[in-house]
């Protein structure tokens, strides 16, 4: 399932250049995963099974500024469901004019909480994360 968000970018996003900081586009980009993860039922799954998940990379790359007021579309794209990891595409693209502003690639872990290790990524939970809730 593709997901697209969009999320204004506020003053206190903005740094002393005039435009959003670096580290404000990861942290956007996580805002805009949590309402994918809201969209589906991949939360329930993790909780009844104990499991959490965690980012363990993300590749990114900046396009363009992105400026106080600057209506952003985050599209989250799934790229690969593995046995105990998930990749995901985030596109962020300027809403009024689709010019690309950054994109990464963010790859998760599922984890079991009482362990702290990996967890075998069921069925079951990849049609949880795929699947917008009804």
């Amino acid at each position: 399932m593709d997901f697209s968000t969009d999320i204004k970018i506020r003053g206190f996003h903005i740094d002393v250049f005039g435009h959003m900081n670096n580290a404000r586009y990861l942290e956007l980009m996580e805002e805009a995963r949590w309402q994918y993860i809201d969209a589906t039922n991949f939360q329930d799954y993790l909780t009844k099974n104990n499991w959490g998940f965690a980012v363990v990379n993300i590749n990114i790359s900046y396009k363009r500024p992105a400026h106080n007021g600057d209506i952003i579309t985050f599209t989250q794209i799934i790229k690969r469901m593995g046995n105990s990891s998930m990749t995901i595409d985030q596109i962020m693209t300027k809403k009024s004019t689709g010019e690309l502003v950054a994109s990464a690639e963010v790859t998760f872990v599922v984890l079991d909480l009482a362990t702290h290790r990996p967890a075998r990524i069921s069925d079951e939970i990849k049609e949880a994360f795929s699947t917008a809730k009804s």
